[in-house]
């Protein structure tokens, strides 16, 4: 539902001239509204992210009240069991840098059009 309401800006966005001050206004306008899609998509990324760490060590603890022998034969026993479950943590961990990553470039795009457009204003007033 999110991904297709950002491909809807996204489209809308391409379709835009930066030459016109009315559709620069607009692009930057838009790129706004695709930081609170892609804010929500960090968060949800940051919960994945938690919980995978949490579920990586419930199993991991659980290994180790479960097995039997020495300290290193439990924490070898817990480190097999934890494989997939610490592969699935980093795979949340790199959503949540994926997503800090879009916002922040998306950040510095709006920055950039808002330089753009201060510019082309300054043009069409002569004053450039």
């Amino acid at each position: 539902m999110m991904n297709e309401k950002l491909d809807k800006i996204y489209r809308e966005i391409e379709g835009l001239s930066d030459e016109i001050p009315a559709q620069l206004s607009r692009k930057i306008t838009l790129y706004s509204q695709t930081l609170l899609i892609i804010g929500r998509y960090h968060a949800q990324a940051v919960r994945d992210h938690g919980l995978a760490y949490a579920n990586r060590k419930r199993v991991w603890g659980e290994t180790i009240l479960n097995t039997e022998g020495t300290s290193k034969d439990k924490e070898a026993a817990a480190e097999v069991e934890s494989f997939k479950a610490r592969q699935k943590e980093a795979e949340a961990e790199m959503e949540v840098w994926r997503w800090k990553n879009a916002f922040q470039s998306h950040q510095e795009i709006i920055q950039a059009l808002k330089i753009e457009q201060k510019t082309l204003m300054k043009e069409y007033d002569g004053v450039g």
